[in-house]
């Protein structure tokens, strides 16, 4: 596929499937399990003031972390119905509609860059990546969230796909972190690195895929987050869903 098909398909089906898609991702229950996770991961950084651009923003669900942080949130998406969500969520915030790999920002415009989407970024990914550097001020620190590549959970996700079409993408592939590590290059170094997934990423954040209405992820979500973070100590490359990593972009030189 194409860069221009992808990407118009993609806003196809987000703009088809934005409201279901936040009733789930944005459910107190999806945005707990991303709490945790990102608060421990930005665990000392104090976040307040900063200048955060949401790369494929959806409608806003990594936003409301740091916007709850005192940052000022800047949203990127290539759907107009998302957009109009992180408009209706978070009135009078900039959201621009457009791709992530032609990002409409100047250089050094961000302090922090965060996006759990670039498994949608093919066959743009090195672009995407190239753009996220470009508009992150040097200092400042990339925050990717995404689905593990080589895992056994993602071969099996690969298959399950296979007959249920309904919510994937011709273009989503997982992503290999060492790929984007040395797409990055010298001008980046990592922070951390996590792995983890397992009951809770599949049944609390991911329960539109399961046709899971909210009202009931509410009645085992706290005790399958538990069970999840718990078994995430035991945690792998192989036999994690998804990869969390922090970069810092170093800074210029002097």
């Amino acid at each position: 596929m194409n860069e221009r098909s992808a990407e118009q398909e993609q806003r196809s089906y987000y703009n088809a499937i934005a409201e279901t898609y936040d009733s789930h991702f944005a459910s107190p229950q999806a945005l707990a399990y991303r709490n945790r996770l990102y608060t421990d991961v930005f665990a000392g950084i104090n976040l307040a003031g900063m200048r955060v651009l949401d790369v494929a923003c959806g409608g806003g669900e990594n936003s409301i972390f740091f916007r709850e942080r005192g940052c000022d949130v800047v949203g990127v998406d290539i759907s107009d119905a998302q957009c109009r969500i992180f408009r209706r969520r978070f009135p009078g915030s900039l959201v621009v509609t457009g791709s992530m790999a032609e990002l409409a920002f100047a250089e050094g415009s961000f302090d922090v860059v965060v996006t759990e989407s670039l498994h949608h970024s093919h066959p743009n990914l090195d672009r995407t990546l190239a753009e996220i550097s470009r508009v992150l001020k040097p200092g400042g620190r990339f925050l990717l969230w995404e689905p593990e590549a080589g895992s056994l959970f993602d071969r099996a996700r690969k298959l399950w796909y296979r007959f249920d079409p309904s919510y994937f993408q011709d273009n989503e592939q997982s992503i290999d972190i060492d790929h984007v590590v040395s797409a990055l290059g010298d001008r980046f170094m990592v922070e951390r690195t996590e792995y983890g997934g397992n009951i809770a990423h599949l049944f609390v954040l991911n329960s539109m895929h399961f046709r899971i209405p909210p009202r009931l992820v509410r009645l085992y979500a706290r005790g399958a987050m538990a069970l999840e973070f718990l078994l995430n100590r035991l945690a792998t490359r192989l036999l994690s869903m998804w990869v969390l990593c922090l970069l810092r972009k170093k800074d210029a030189a002097p």
